[in-house]
């Protein structure tokens, strides 16, 4: 919700020249491994990070699903949940009847590190769901959440809550909240350099000199 005044920018921007600017600030381990993808390549999704703790289990807790209802009851707009799930074998903490309830919520989007299902009813909706991976196993008496925004770790990134989350079809980065504002605006400047330099290009400019000129490629 804090990050929705910057959409306009965010929306000219993707993952590699927001990695790109992170690299020149010195967090140059910022992006999520590479198995974590969109279900669709057209998927995009930012926002702060609402995040969310599973655990392998062996039976049905007593209170089923109890974490993930919380949590898209308290959802705002504009948000990403991101889930770690601390678990040997996939199964899918997230599908069709949350993604409803995300949406009714104007959640941003899902990041996971964990498996997803309901793929045809997920991409009717255009939910932006990045996942390691489909399976119809559910995660009932295989995971369990048990905790809500503290720290985490999602695709071997640290992510706390409240950071910002940036995912489309080149990976997912995450952008620390004490230096987002930073990043936003020295990635919208090296998009609009970019831009520049593409035109120039395309016209036939040479690459060694285009560099020198811009100190971008």
């Amino acid at each position: 919700m804090k990050y929705l005044n910057y959409n306009e920018k965010l929306e000219r921007c993707y993952s590699a020249v927001i990695m790109d600017v992170m690299d020149r600030m010195n967090f140059r381990v910022q992006c999520m491994e590479p198995a974590i993808r969109p279900l669709v390549p057209t998927m995009r999704t930012w926002g702060e990070a609402v995040t969310m703790y599973f655990e392998a289990v062996v039976e049905v807790p007593e209170h089923p699903f109890q974490l993930e209802m919380e949590v898209l009851d308290g959802i705002r707009e504009g948000q990403v949940i991101v889930c770690q799930c601390n678990a040997v074998s996939m199964s899918a903490v997230w599908g069709g009847l949350l993604s409803n309830a995300a949406i009714g919520h104007k959640a941003a989007g899902i990041i996971t590190d964990g498996g997803a299902r309901d793929y045809k009813e997920i991409v009717d909706l255009n939910f932006p769901t990045f996942c390691k991976g489909l399976t119809p196993y559910d995660s009932l008496g295989r995971m369990d959440g048990k905790g809500r925004d503290i720290p985490i770790v999602c695709g071997g990134i640290r992510v706390n809550p409240g950071d910002l989350v940036f995912g489309d079809i080149d990976g997912v980065v995450v952008v620390p909240r004490e230096i987002v504002k930073e990043v936003i605006e020295r990635a919208w400047e090296k998009v609009q350099g970019e831009n520049t330099v593409r035109e120039e290009l395309r016209a036939g400019a040479s690459l060694v000199k285009t560099f020198e000129k811009y100190g971008i490629l």
